[in-house]
This record gives C-alpha cells, sequence and structure tokens, in this order.
C-alpha cells in the first residue's frame, strides 16, 4: 500500500471482503449527522491536472493572513473573546477559513465557548485514572521542525467507550499544544523559516483493529474536534497497517475530511520482512534515534508475549520531569519498563523526548502533573 503524493490526495486500497455484518456497522458513518460544514477547508485548491512529462506542477504557496487581517478579526470579537484570543488563534483560523474572516470570528466564539465550557486544558481522562491500559495513545517525542509526535496503537488500548476516548484524545491534543516550542510565545506573523510550531504528527497504528473499533462515533468526535476546535493543528498524519476493511471506513468518512487535510495523510505497512520502505518515510521526518524508537515500538507491539504487559505510565513521567533521571524511583522505573523489552525499548518515548523532559515538570499539563505525582504517593 502506497501513501499518498503531496498534490494528490488519493488513496488505493486492495480489494475488501468485509462482513455482512461489518458492512452493516460501517454503512452508519455514512449516514452519521456529521456536521461537514464545518469539516470544510474553502480555500482548498483541487489537484492540479499533470504536466506532459507526468510529473504534477509545484505546489501552490499556502495562504498565510497578514497582520492587518488577523487584527480585523480581533476587532469582531467581542470583548470577552477578545481577551481570550491571542494572535496566534486568530491566525489559525483564518488558514482554516480560507481568509473568511467572520467565518473564523464565528468559529473562534464557538470554540472560546466550548473551552470555557469543557475546560480541555484540565481535562483528566478518568478511564486512565482507574486502568493504565484504557489507552495506548500518547506524546512521544518530537519531528524534525519541532512538531510534538503522537503515537498510538489499538491493539494495546482496552477500552473503546466512546466518552472516555473523547477525554483521552482532548487530553493529549492539550498536552502536544503545551510541548510545542514557543507555545507561550505570541510569534504567528513570523515569516518563513521562522513560523511558529503550532502542529502535531501522529502516527496511529492499525495493528490490532477489528469491528469494534468500526464505531462512526468516535470517527465523528475525532473528526469534529479536529475541525472545529484543533483546526491547523494536524501537521502530519501516518496510517500503519491499516486492514482492508478499513478501506470501507475510509470511503465512509472521507467525504467529510477537506483535500489539504487529505495531502497530510500518509498510508504505510508495517513488514515483520522489510521496513525499508516505512524507515525512508518515517526518516523524512524524524532523527534516526526516534526513527528507530517508533520501529521498535511498532514491533514489540506485535510480539503478545511483550505487548500484553504493556501499560503506559503518565506518573512516571511525571517522576522524571520532577525528579530528574538519577532520582532512585526514576531510575527503578525504567528499568522496569526496559526489562519488559525485548530489546531494552523505554516504550514511555524516544531518547531526545525524555531528555527534554528531564527536570522540565513545566513541560507536563499541570493538573495532570499533579495527579500523577498524588497517584504514585498513594
Amino acid at each position: 500500500m502506497g501513501w499518498l503524493q503531496r498534490s494528490a490526495p488519493r488513496v488505493t486500497f486492495e480489494a475488501t471482503s468485509a462482513s455482512k455484518e461489518q458492512e452493516d456497522v460501517l454503512e452508519a458513518m455514512a449516514s452519521s449527522s456529521v456536521d461537514s460544514g464545518s469539516l470544510d477547508s474553502p480555500a482548498a485548491p483541487e489537484t492540479p491536472a499533470a504536466t506532459a512529462d507526468g510529473s504534477l506542477p509545484p505546489a501552490r504557496p499556502r495562504y498565510w493572513p497578514t497582520e492587518e487581517e488577523v487584527l480585523e478579526v480581533l476587532g469582531l470579537l467581542s470583548a470577552e473573546d477578545r481577551r481570550d484570543c491571542d494572535l496566534a488563534m486568530a491566525n489559525r483560523y483564518l488558514r482554516a477559513t480560507g481568509g473568511d474572516k467572520r467565518h473564523a470570528a464565528k468559529r473562534i466564539a464557538d470554540t472560546l465557548a466550548w473551552r470555557r465550557a469543557e475546560q480541555p486544558e484540565q481535562m483528566v481522562c478518568t478511564a486512565c485514572c482507574a486502568n493504565r491500559k484504557s489507552h495506548y495513545m500518547q506524546v512521544v517525542g518530537h519531528d524534525r521542525q519541532g512538531r510534538p509526535l503522537i503515537y498510538s496503537c489499538l491493539a494495546l488500548a482496552t477500552n473503546r467507550d466512546v466518552e472516555a476516548n473523547r477525554k483521552h484524545m482532548i487530553s493529549v491534543f492539550e498536552q502536544a499544544i503545551r510541548l510545542m516550542p514557543g507555545s507561550q510565545q505570541q510569534q504567528t506573523q513570523q515569516q518563513g523559516q521562522g513560523r511558529p510550531v503550532e502542529s502535531w504528527c501522529w502516527v496511529m497504528d492499525f495493528h490490532g483493529f477489528s469491528i469494534r473499533d468500526c464505531d462512526p462515533r468516535l470517527a465523528k468526535i475525532f473528526l469534529n474536534l479536529s475541525a472545529a476546535h484543533y483546526p491547523e493543528r494536524l501537521g502530519t498524519f501516518f496510517i500503519v497497517s491499516a486492514p482492508t476493511v478499513f478501506n470501507t471506513l475510509w470511503r465512509a468518512i472521507s467525504h467529510f475530511i477537506d483535500p489539504v487535510t487529505k495531502q497530510k495523510i500518509h498510508f504505510v505497512n508495517f513488514s515483520k520482512r522489510d521496513n525499508s520502505k516505512l524507515e525512508g518515510l518515517l526518516a523524512r521526518y524524524f532523527d534516526a534515534d526516534t526513527t528507530s524508537w517508533l520501529l521498535r515500538e511498532m514491533a514489540e507491539n506485535r510480539n503478545k508475549s511483550v505487548a500484553h504487559s504493556k501499560a503506559y505510565s503518565f506518573p512516571d513521567l511525571s517522576k522524571l520531569a520532577a525528579e530528574g533521571r538519577s532520582a532512585p524511583d526514576v531510575v527503578a522505573a525504567q528499568q522496569s519498563r526496559r526489562a519488559q523489552s525485548t530489546c531494552g525499548h523505554d516504550h514511555l518515548g524516544s531518547p531526545a523526548f525524555l531528555e527534554k523532559l528531564e527536570g522540565q515538570p513545566d513541560l507536563l499539563l499541570p493538573h495532570l502533573h499533579k495527579l500523577s505525582l498524588e497517584a504514585s504517593a498513594a
């Protein structure tokens, strides 16, 4: 299965042979009441025609709002919303709406109302508090541009409750934002290479995908959250080893994904024999250590004798951030994690990521850091 070309967001799959039960579940997605209006990207251009030699012409430069446009959007907001909307947020929503200032202002107001009601920066995944094996989706590193890297694996997640997954997803998104370089600085008007880091990479490992994962409500939550309240946040999305049944699910949800987002998606396979294509793609985005970490992580998650004992421990991450890697309990926790591995792999995160967090508790969401330390002390 190849990955998507940047300028030609099309995907081809092998023929599927989904059961009648799977077809019935997946067809529900097509008729699900996803708010497609909020998912559109008005300024998304159509795929350009190929040139005479069969190659695609260079992609058009992406729209970047001027300072005057950003300030005009801020001027359309209420006094309360202006206090809560910085230049970065106004810039992102302008890009997401293709420069439609009134639409951007309305979507900003909707998101701010949602944030006041939901308080996502304080969101806690209660399922993971009760059982660390509930979800396996977390920030584990950064790419070459400094964008946070999220890794998830369906096989290691035991909880399929819709609300629990919504809370976990929001919490991970908020933690990714917290880890963005300069996330507290208003630097959105920088141009060229000086533009701020505002998006994340996500490696979604479909190993373990089954009929229980075909709940259209879960896909709807992801699509609506990403489009309505986290626009311009998804930088690159790697879908690894999607099974043939996913073809039906993709056909159902792809109608609600705008072309610009489709250009960010790469479909790739993990193989136990030859991962040269996957490694080559990952190496374009990540340094050698992070690429190796991802490949080892995927390999171990396909080893049942190892995977069944794995659970992500945010308390271990909090201890590392608070106490440093030389603290006795931090050393013991790392040794325990590595002992579970067949090659000394630490599934808490890439080497550079753990080094970055060492002694830096401010990089973690304060309420989760506090809860983690309290849970460890109990």
